[in-house]
C-alpha cells in the first residue's frame, strides 16, 4: 500500500511540476533526493515518465476536442 501511495504522489509531483519532471528525468536520483537509484527504481520512473507524457497527449486531444465541440477554431490548441 505505502510503494502504491509512493507512485501515486510521484505521478502527480510529476504531471504539475514541471521542473521535477525535468529533473527526474535527467537525474532521478538527485531529483528523488536518494543514492543510488536501483534498477527497479529507474525502471518504474521510466514507467512513470511515460505515464506522464500519456496524460498529457490526451489533454492536448480532449482540449483540441472541446475546441471544436463549442464552435471554436479547431487545430489552434
Amino acid at each position: 500500500m505505502a510503494h502504491a501511495r509512493r507512485q501515486k504522489k510521484l505521478i502527480l509531483r510529476a504531471l504539475t511540476d514541471p521542473k521535477f519532471r525535468a529533473a527526474l528525468t535527467a537525474r532521478p536520483a538527485r531529483a528523488l533526493g536518494k543514492k543510488p537509484i536501483t534498477p527497479e527504481m529507474q525502471k518504474e520512473i521510466g514507467h512513470i515518465l511515460d505515464l506522464v507524457k500519456t496524460v498529457e497527449i490526451q489533454i492536448g486531444s480532449l482540449a483540441e476536442e472541446l475546441l471544436c465541440a463549442n464552435g471554436g477554431p479547431c487545430g489552434i490548441a
